[in-house]
């Protein structure tokens, strides 16, 4: 009678981590669930961008939301890399005002977590043009911090190196100025002033 109740208590125990494991991977499950929905919305938005600013006019721009108009001209713009054979070189053959939108939408993106993120996160193709695309949307408040960071993770500029110290400091002062609506309206005059580049 003994031994019986030896293997109840097994099979009791096997029953209740049967249970925790079944609960555990259904949640797991839920959450992978909700993170393919959340891909999948995201990729139908990017879709439906592309499609909307594929052809760009001044009225177009002129009605669209700041960051969705941001948002359009990166889809339409990441539409033509994925397509490529050559993501880099088709990058090479954007015109100025295109590799400015590109550099600008992931600039917005980076900052979140830090001016110096942006910096440590992309290679040259992006860095190198940045200081010119705050230039051309006006960008003058965050233009000194920017090309300060610029300088310390500049990689052809042997004179300066990276400063710790200065580098947080950079940081701070910028997320204290730093407005995203001011540098999305910046970026939407650009795109209307120059709309046939798009």
């Amino acid at each position: 009678m003994a031994d019986y109740r030896f293997l109840w208590l097994i099979l009791a125990a096997l029953i209740i981590i049967t249970a925790v494991v079944i609960f555990f991977a259904g949640r797991a499950l839920s959450s992978h669930n909700e993170e393919t929905k959340r891909l999948l919305s995201e990729i139908d938005r990017m879709k439906a961008l592309k499609d909307k600013y594929k052809d760009l006019t001044v009225q177009k721009a002129e009605n669209a939301d700041n960051r969705e108009l941001l948002d359009g001209i990166n889809a339409v713009l990441q539409a033509r890399i994925e397509k490529a054979e050559n993501a880099e070189a088709e990058f090479s053959e954007f015109n100025d005002a295109q590799k400015y939108m590109y550099c600008l939408y992931y600039f917005i993106e980076d900052v979140r977590q830090g001016l110096s993120f942006f910096f440590k996160n992309n290679g040259s193709e992006l860095t190198d043009i940045l200081l010119p695309a705050l230039k051309a949307v006006n960008a003058e408040k965050i233009y000194p911090l920017t090309e300060t960071q610029f300088s310390m993770f500049d990689e052809n500029n042997e004179e300066v190196s990276l400063d710790y110290g200065l580098r947080d400091e950079t940081d701070r002062k910028f997320s204290e100025i730093y407005s995203q609506n001011e540098l999305l309206d910046g970026i939407k005059e650009y795109i209307k002033n120059n709309i046939d580049e798009f």
